[in-house]
């Protein structure tokens, strides 16, 4: 449902009699909710475009984080559509988690990179960017495939290798 905001949205799931109870108080019991199309769970999908319409103009009233809160409080399932944005910056399981690194990239510059999931104290994991192209051309020429300084250069020279 949208809310207030810019893009902003919730996700909600009322399926029982008693979460439509929940809902209704949390809502401020408007007169709709009392409305016969709205008493049972068929009848609400039977009128399911209006009640969308009506649930999205309370929605509006509030950031998708309020309404979550209000109504997940009240035991009803609802939720914040988060953006990319929302993820990084603003859930807090995700934050608490670490579950963002982020790492300085030669070409992009601060870019964000999900974690190891797992952070084992000893041996920890070290994240790092994907290599550029070409950047370890000499190492895995000369290592490697064991060429030498002078192939190396004359291959580089002909333009064969970056």
């Amino acid at each position: 449902y949208p809310c207030r905001g810019e893009d902003r949205w919730c996700a909600i799931a009322v399926h029982t009699e008693e979460e439509w109870q929940a809902f209704a108080h949390t809502t401020g019991n408007p007169e709709w909710v009392k409305d016969p199309k709205f008493a049972t769970l068929k009848a609400r999908k039977e009128h399911e475009d209006e009640l969308d319409m009506r649930v999205a103009t309370w929605t509006l009233g509030f950031s998708p984080e309020e309404v979550m809160v209000k109504l997940q409080g009240a035991g009803v399932a609802s939720g914040v559509v988060q953006s990319t944005q929302d993820i990084l910056e603003k859930d807090p399981q995700v934050r608490h988690r670490q579950y963002f690194k982020f790492l300085d990239h030669p070409e992009m510059g601060l870019t964000s990179h999900i974690d190891w999931p797992a952070h084992l104290s000893l041996s920890p994991a070290q994240l790092r960017y994907a290599p550029l192209l070409g950047e370890h051309t000499e190492m895995v020429c000369k290592e490697i495939l064991g060429m030498s300084d002078g192939e190396f250069q004359e291959l580089r020279a002909a333009g064969v290798l970056r």
